[in-house]
């Protein structure tokens, strides 16, 4: 299962980076706290997409270090919408799954667990 987690999390963190770089960067100005008519709702996920995308690139080579810096944006950014009052973002938890994902293999790798 360990070769299994690790290629479907690279495969999935592939594809979420190529297919939500491009709303990263269509957003208008993408970096947070610039922009006076942001709310903090917006700054939240402008400043956790980048750590989101960096999460899923290091996750190829390191699994456990990637996969918690996805788990901990998404958890972040889902916290502050629920604080400001816009309810869960549904698509971040694709992300989510796959930080998951990668976290779990690592850590199954560097304990030697072969499921």
């Amino acid at each position: 299962m360990k070769v299994w987690a690790s290629w479907t999390a690279r495969i999935a963190g592939t594809a979420i980076v190529i297919v939500f770089l491009p709303f990263y960067f269509g957003y208008g100005n993408p970096l947070p706290f610039l922009t006076p008519g942001y709310t903090a709702h917006d700054n939240a996920w402008l400043t956790a997409f980048p750590l989101v995308f960096i999460g899923l690139i290091l996750g190829w080579r390191y699994p456990r270090i990637g996969g918690a810096m996805v788990v901990l944006a998404v958890l972040i950014g889902e916290a502050v919408s629920l604080l400001t009052g816009h309810g869960l973002v549904l698509h971040m938890f694709v992300p989510l799954a796959v930080g998951v994902i990668f976290f779990v293999s690592g850590r199954m790798a560097s304990t030697g667990l072969n499921m």
